[in-house]
């Protein structure tokens, strides 16, 4: 598990330009219990971006070692969890709506689900090729060619 993390936060620090940080004991406590509903431990947390007024982790994206957790009211799909094996495409939907930008980074889930990311503090671009990185390690193991 440390050997998966590792690399995940070597990816993260790669696109992203620094190492995820991830707050206090009450930032990581609110996301862990509100965005990720209670499902992975602390240690599975790769990085927290807090889109919460208070920086008090009740909303944002979490990342983990296997999904990324989203609660925010602002965001195009307010509430999701998506498994990376389970992401079969990503890509970056511009759009505007009387003259505001509404650009979405696009999952496409396996079984037909479509999930959007239009959260302004992360780059969607970075995000979306650290999506398609932690996704393709769990693809990798799937496909075994006889």
């Amino acid at each position: 598990m440390s050997d998966l993390k590792s690399t995940l936060e070597d990816k993260f620090e790669e696109l992203f330009g620094y190492r995820p940080w991830n707050g206090d004991e009450k930032q990581v406590r609110n996301a862990l219990e509100i965005i990720c509903q209670g499902k992975p431990e602390k240690d599975e947390i790769i990085a927290i971006i807090d889109t919460s007024i208070s920086t008090n982790g009740k909303s944002g994206m979490v990342l983990t070692l296997d999904s990324v957790y989203i609660k925010d009211a602002g965001n195009s799909t307010s509430k999701f969890i998506a498994k990376y094996e389970d992401i079969e495409s990503t890509y970056i939907k511009e759009d505007k709506f009387l003259g505001v930008d509404i650009t979405a980074l696009e999952l496409n889930m396996q079984y037909g689900t479509q999930y959007r990311i239009s959260i302004d503090k992360i780059s969607r671009r970075k995000l979306m090729e650290y999506l398609d990185y932690a996704s393709s390690l769990y693809q990798e193991d799937d496909k075994l060619e006889w």
